[in-house]
């Protein structure tokens, strides 16, 4: 791991998929990223590639919106098996998760 910094510090901004290509093939003067968990937990995927990338140059915070923690449903151990495995992929210095209810039988 290139980045070994235990803190997110500085600025950070949250990676869209518009400029995955610039963090790809230049090193804004950025300290850290931050991308939402959803979108990256494909393991053989095309985001996952560059999100792998990217993380040799820059902090990477993942906030997670679909654990649904308050939710009446119960946990997803799916969805919770699929974030492990990112995060052991990607190793964030950071993880965060809404709060929220965001499912009704087995809705979201």
């Amino acid at each position: 791991m290139a980045y070994s910094n235990p803190l997110l510090v500085g600025t950070g901004i949250g990676l869209r998929q518009p400029h995955v290509a610039l963090f790809m093939d230049s090193t804004p003067n950025i300290n850290w990223l931050e991308v939402h968990s959803e979108n990256y937990l494909q393991e053989n995927s095309k985001r996952r590639y560059q999100l792998r990338q990217i993380r040799h140059n820059y902090a990477i915070s993942c906030h997670g919106i679909g654990l649904s923690l308050g939710s009446a449903d119960g946990l997803n151990l799916d969805h919770i098996g699929s974030l492990k495995a990112l995060f052991d992929d990607i190793e964030p210095t950071l993880v965060s998760e809404h709060l929220s209810w965001s499912s009704a039988d087995g809705r979201y």
